[in-house]
């Protein structure tokens, strides 16, 4: 099992899994998901087989990891007044499924 996510526009998830793995989670860049046009901004997150309690310590982990990467960048959610565009939690795939919804 795997959940789809897709990060705010301008992210890597291949930049991003430098600083998780530092803190010892893993997840797939969503671009290596993609036949065509792959989208640097994505990733999935397997969980197959894991604790319910390792689950949310990477969620935890990998939160702390994206808020500081956040922390980086210009402020330009402030200048809007909403929410990143374009992020969040996209789908979920069961273990045969390998494309985002």
């Amino acid at each position: 099992m795997c959940v789809w996510l897709e990060l705010p526009s301008g992210f890597d998830s291949n930049d991003l899994l430098i600083h998780a793995r530092e803190r010892g989670v893993l997840f797939a860049p969503g671009r290596y998901f993609y036949f065509q046009n792959p989208q640097p901004n994505t990733l999935r997150l397997g969980f197959a087989g894991l604790s319910e309690r390792d689950i949310a310590r990477g969620v935890r982990t990998l939160a702390d990891v994206l808020r500081g990467e956040m922390r980086k960048r210009p402020a330009r959610r402030a200048a809007r007044g909403s929410p990143a565009r374009g992020a969040g939690l996209t789908g979920i795939c069961g273990e045969s499924e390998m494309n985002p919804v």
